[in-house]
């Protein structure tokens, strides 16, 4: 009887040691988000031709040496703007630097607008909760 009794304990407390070691994320874990980075800069043409594709020279600031560029996010809304936000990715590490730096990214973008356009490129968010936007625009012009 005491012998069950010991066994049930040390099979408990193997079960227990093994459901804390597998929880345990170390010094890296896989967890990872994307968010939303500020825009500083962006650079791109002033006239653009339809059905051609450019290169947009975009900088951003990246918050820390955990977060790696994912894409530029264009919405489309109505003819004339088109809202720009860059996605940066965030993966979680214990030794993250947390010294914020600009870089520049270049996106290709192809131009199927047939009408004058505005770029908003989301740079910040003032004291007021406004949303703070680079306004770029655009020319069309046919071939």
């Amino acid at each position: 009887m005491l012998m069950k009794s010991i066994s049930r304990v040390i099979a408990k407390v193997l079960i227990i040691s093994l459901i804390f070691s597998s929880c345990d994320i170390g010094e890296d874990s896989d967890f990872q988000t994307s968010q939303v980075s500020r825009i500083l800069n962006a650079n791109v043409p002033d006239t653009m031709f339809v059905g051609q594709t450019y290169t947009l020279d975009i900088t951003y600031q990246k918050d820390s040496d955990c977060h790696t560029f994912s894409n530029l996010d264009y919405v489309n809304q109505g003819d004339s703007l088109i809202f720009v936000r860059a996605v940066t990715i965030f993966r979680q590490r214990a030794d993250c630097n947390q010294e914020a730096e600009s870089v520049l990214e270049e996106i290709d973008f192809s131009n199927e607008q047939t009408s004058d356009f505005t770029f908003k490129f989301l740079q910040d968010v003032n004291s007021e909760g406004e949303i703070i936007y680079i306004d770029k625009e655009v020319t069309v012009l046919e071939e």
